[in-house]
């Protein structure tokens, strides 16, 4: 007789990393430090640093189209894993924003509220530091209730999950995770652009395209409201797949 063991309450965190991203990071590099100069930074979760307006996805510069490419494929995976192939039909509403940390900076434990996927992706991860092992380092929270206070062999429960940036890596998570990000110790800024994935409340949209977005699959908006038709989206996400794994 075998015991039946099930993951009842499993939490999906996506990992990628881009492949030949160094022309695309060198641009969105240049791009960012020179926004940070223009104008104060944003306050929100970063605690010293630089946090850019959630506007980031509107530039018309080819490395931001790249990387909204790159996101959207990441989102059709992770929904597909979660939901089933194909079983999501409508818009996910894509905000972005920059961050620039130098020594001393962090990001405080928070979530992203309103939002159903959150994540980041890593332009330049800095310098590490051999005295700060955890110097810049992604956290996420156990999100279960009191797993700290319980011991059980093997000491599955209440353990974070910890991610090293890198440069190229794409982070994708659901946005009621909580996590944080450790003070940087590095000696070159680590830069990075964080999103949101929303789905937009259908009594926001006019009638018609209520309509339009209960028929259709995946389509993805930024505010900016670039969006694809359902099938375009999933053939440019499957031509985009098939790019990948060629490589």
């Amino acid at each position: 007789m075998e015991l039946e063991v099930t993951p009842a309450f499993p939490t999906l965190i996506g990992r990628a990393r881009i492949p030949d991203a160094d022309a695309m990071n060198q641009g969105l590099h240049a791009l960012i430090l020179a926004e940070e100069a223009e104008y104060a930074s944003l306050g929100r979760s970063n605690i010293g640093g630089w946090h850019s307006r959630p506007d980031f996805l509107h530039r018309s510069d080819p490395n931001v189209t790249a990387l909204t490419s790159w996101i959207t494929w990441a989102l059709s995976r992770v929904i597909r894993a979660t939901t089933g192939q194909d079983s999501f039909k409508g818009t996910l509403s894509l905000s972005a924003w920059a961050t620039v940390c130098r020594a001393g900076a962090y990001h405080a434990p928070h979530s992203h509220p309103d939002s159903a996927w959150s994540g980041v992706y890593y332009v330049d991860a800095g310098t590490q530091n051999s005295d700060r092992p955890l110097s810049g380092m992604l956290e996420f929270l156990d999100p279960r209730a009191g797993v700290e206070a319980v011991t059980a062999p093997g000491d599955p429960y209440g353990e974070p999950f910890r991610v090293q940036p890198e440069a190229g890596l794409l982070v994708l998570f659901p946005s009621w995770l909580y996590h944080w990000v450790h003070p940087y110790a590095g000696q070159t800024p680590r830069v990075a652009v964080s999103f949101n994935a929303a789905v937009p409340v259908l009594a926001a949209h006019p009638a018609g395209t209520r309509e339009e977005i209960a028929a259709n699959p995946i389509k993805t908006l930024t505010t900016q409201e670039h969006s694809y038709n359902g099938n375009s989206l999933i053939d440019e996400l499957e031509d985009l797949n098939s790019h990948v794994e060629a490589r």
